[in-house]
């Protein structure tokens, strides 16, 4: 569908007593999207939860501790658990879960403190192992002060000088660390000398004994609580294989009966009363309203408010003004009010591209979805701008490869865009440039004479077959299929003014849906002067287009007659347009006026980053094929030197794999690019809400 699925607005009213069932109703037709009550019926108030929330969300508390502590993830998943045996074993599995997971994690975090602690007091003991003293003769003394750290130079003869003998030093094997015993007297000079030395006081050690016995008894402590600790890990792994099935498949039964226990706090109640609106797919109204009815009777009242259209809602005349562009204070925001659910529906091929839609903004209701315009011209566009058969096989192979293997929705994006771009790159490079790892195929006339002293290799000349250029005529049109019209260094300005082309044709294209788009909205009227408009003043510089070429390149000064038809057309589209686009929106038209010529210029990057590629992949042919090999040079022999060949193959491989990832990068980029900044600002304005119904979402547990 070109629009999202149209909505229906419904009411639910029932008795308090009525809301359990009325919850599991709702969520078994998984097609009701619940709107968030706003509190403004008199006598109404935010429910408040089930009375089975309390007890659940303690209970998935308890669980989701131990998922942590355990680190369980999806893959520790085995197959799926019923329901009604999870009803059955939960509280029984809790408690044992509950104790085994506690002592585990409490083993593990005492044994872990003592290591950090054995490991500190280490760090404190190590610069002391070479220190022939032990660690009590660092401690008690009245007349001395103990001074031990880190130096960068050796301070002893600064000491022997100032200190007049009154101090001991001991300097560990390295000399980067000494330990000085000055009497209390002396400390300050003897601080003032090791400060020059660049020392770094570190704490004195504790304990007893030699350091260098007491740091051996640490390592062999440390050694044993990391084994312990290795074995509390493994004993934790055990826990891990042992629970995470029925931890994630309980997890997943107590979020929905949280879920489903606190649905009364998006809805309004009074004492004895609940009411609730709701967006439902238009298509499934009637089933819906079967499903109350063969449930509750006349017991819950559902109504149906309405079936939302896809005309404009705002809440004054200013509003609608501001939201078609009809003054120029755009940078003032406009709240829509109560826009609908928006929800897409894509056949396959179309759908995977709903990524890139997504990845900017979802679409409101009443907008045409873009994904259909980025499915066409986004792998189309990137297919041009490689337009090589060489690299477009292992873009469908690697393609074809994440569509099938990847899960998360960005490397699928990436997938998508590797393969339908591969196909367009295929097509294109048969067809319009017939060329594969920047080699034409058969018909090199246009890439000839581009390096001097070297005749431009074709695949039929390097396998020495012969490839048709010609390969079918089109009976009725008389068109000749080939293999290649242009080339992309020999035929650059055919193929820039090309993509002129191809961006006045998007560039209307995406005009052409904003029109759609302001008539469902606000009317033809606006529509009118707000996107025929613009699509005038692009239809006459398109007719102008020619006679710009005409001048500039041809150097045909009589297209400036005013006997030109063409001319002619041009000006009076471009004034047409012009005059509705002032009445429409103002004088800010003159200021947006540049932006047509700057947008259409923006599309000859379809052609330079393609021209980028084919220079590069020149550049490496050239080196691997003509300089290294000998191939196609003037008054050369091709060389049959196996070490020649090989260095040949393999500069050729690395610069063609080097050109394959620019290829994606540059394609990739570019041709999102000009979907996002060129064709979505004709027309999309996002911001839209996806539709979300209340759904029990199972993924590890069953229901029997």
């Amino acid at each position: 569908m070109l629009l999202p699925e149209p909505m229906s607005r419904i009411l639910v009213i029932g008795a308090k007593k009525r809301l359990p069932d009325t919850i599991d109703l709702l969520y078994n037709l998984e097609n009701v999207h619940v709107i968030d009550y706003q509190g403004d019926e008199e006598g109404f108030t935010l429910g408040a939860p089930l009375p089975e929330a309390s007890e659940a969300s303690r209970k998935l508390l308890k669980l989701r501790s131990a998922e942590r502590y355990l680190e369980i993830s999806s893959d520790s998943f085995e197959g799926k658990i019923s329901e009604s045996k999870i009803k059955s074993d939960l509280d029984d599995n809790i408690a044992r879960i509950e104790e085994e997971v506690d002592l585990a994690i409490e083993t593990k975090n005492a044994k872990q403190a003592k290591l950090s602690e054995a490991e500190n007091r280490l760090s404190q003991l190590e610069p002391y192992r070479t220190i022939p003293l032990d660690i009590e003769m660092y401690w008690g003394y009245n007349n001395l002060r103990v001074l031990a750290g880190n130096i960068r130079s050796n301070p002893e003869q600064a000491l022997k000088e100032s200190l007049n003998g009154y101090y001991e030093i001991f300097t560990s094997k390295d000399g980067s660390f000494v330990v000085l015993f000055v009497s209390s007297k002396y400390t300050e000079s003897a601080q003032r000398i090791l400060s020059d030395s660049g020392f770094t006081e570190v704490p004195l050690p504790t304990g007893s004994g030699l350091p260098s016995i007491a740091a051996a008894e640490l390592d062999k402590e440390i050694q044993n609580l990391k084994d312990e600790l290795e074995f509390t890990s493994k004993e934790i792994g055990v826990l891990n294989e042992k629970y995470a099935s029925m931890i994630l498949s309980s997890d997943e039964y107590l979020s929905n009966i949280v879920e489903m226990a606190e649905l009364p706090l998006r809805m309004g109640t009074s004492a004895y009363t609940f009411i609730l609106e709701a967006w439902v797919p238009t298509s499934s109204y009637e089933n819906v309203a079967s499903a109350f009815s063969e449930k509750f009777g006349d017991a819950v009242y559902l109504e149906l408010i309405e079936n939302r259209g896809r005309e404009e809602y705002h809440t004054d005349e200013y509003e609608i003004e501001m939201e078609s562009g009809m003054t120029t204070v755009e940078a003032e925001s406009i709240s829509i009010k109560d826009d609908p659910p928006v929800r897409l529906e894509h056949g396959r091929n179309t759908g995977r591209f709903e990524f890139f839609t997504k990845l900017l903004s979802t679409p409101r209701y009443n907008e045409i979805d873009p994904t259909i315009t980025i499915a066409i011209f986004f792998p189309m566009f990137f297919g041009l701008m490689v337009g090589d058969v060489g690299y477009a096989i292992p873009f469908l192979i690697l393609g074809a490869l994440g569509l099938r293997m990847c899960t998360t929705p960005e490397w699928r994006g990436i997938a998508t865009m590797l393969f339908y771009g591969g196909i367009w790159s295929v097509f294109f490079g048969l067809f319009l440039y017939g060329d594969m790892m920047g080699i034409e195929f058969t018909h090199a006339a246009h890439a000839k004479n581009l390096v001097s002293g070297w005749e431009t290799a074709t695949w039929s000349s390097l396998l020495g077959i012969e490839i048709p250029h010609h390969l079918f005529t089109i009976p009725g049109i008389n068109f000749d299929v080939n293999l290649g019209y242009a080339t992309k260094l020999g035929s650059v300005q055919i193929l820039l003014y090309g993509s002129l082309w191809v961006g006045i044709a998007h560039l209307i294209t995406g005009l052409a849906i904003g029109f759609y788009n302001l008539t469902i909205r606000h009317g033809i009227k606006i529509a009118i002067m707000e996107k025929l408009s613009w699509i005038l003043i692009m239809a006459g510089f398109a007719c102008l287009l020619p006679v710009v070429i005409d001048v500039l390149v041809l150097e045909n000064d009589a297209a400036l007659s005013l006997t030109n038809m063409l001319l002619l057309a041009a000006i009076g589209l471009f004034v047409i347009g012009l005059l509705l686009a002032l009445k429409g929106e103002g004088g800010k038209v003159l200021i947006d006026l540049p932006e047509v010529v700057s947008n259409v210029l923006s599309y000859t990057r379809l052609i330079a980053i393609g021209m980028s590629k084919a220079g590069m992949a020149l550049a490496f042919n050239y080196i691997s094929i003509g300089l290294i090999a000998g191939i196609g040079m003037e008054n050369v022999e091709p060389t049959t030197d196996i070490v020649m060949l090989i260095a040949a193959l393999a500069i050729f491989t690395v610069g063609h794999l080097m050109i394959f990832i620019l290829a994606i990068l540059s394609s990739g980029l570019h041709g999102i690019r000009l979907q996002y900044v060129e064709l979505f600002k004709k027309f999309y304005e996002g911001g839209g809400v996806d539709f979300n119904p209340l759904k029990i979402r199972r993924k590890y547990t069953v229901e029997e």
